[in-house]
């Protein structure tokens, strides 16, 4: 008796983006020297560290951008 044959789907998720320092100024309407610190107050998403450089993901900042307007700030 053969197995019924196995589906595998693609992952539907788009890939998570790493947004630069000026793409997420322009997302948040501050610049970069509220942004580091919102950060120090733990009052924003942390930047992800790739090699040197700082990069926030697409989700955490579109996460704060919800919970600001609604009012309920960044909670790490």
């Amino acid at each position: 008796m053969s197995a019924a044959p196995q589906h595998h789907f693609p992952n539907t998720e788009p890939p998570e983006r790493l947004l630069t320092i000026a793409e997420v100024e322009s997302r948040v309407g501050f610049k970069s020297s509220s942004i580091y610190l919102k950060i120090q107050q733990k009052k924003f998403p942390p930047p992800v560290k790739v090699g040197t450089a700082s990069r926030w993901t697409e989700s955490s900042i579109q996460k704060w951008i919800l919970d600001y307007i609604q009012g309920g700030g960044w909670h790490a």
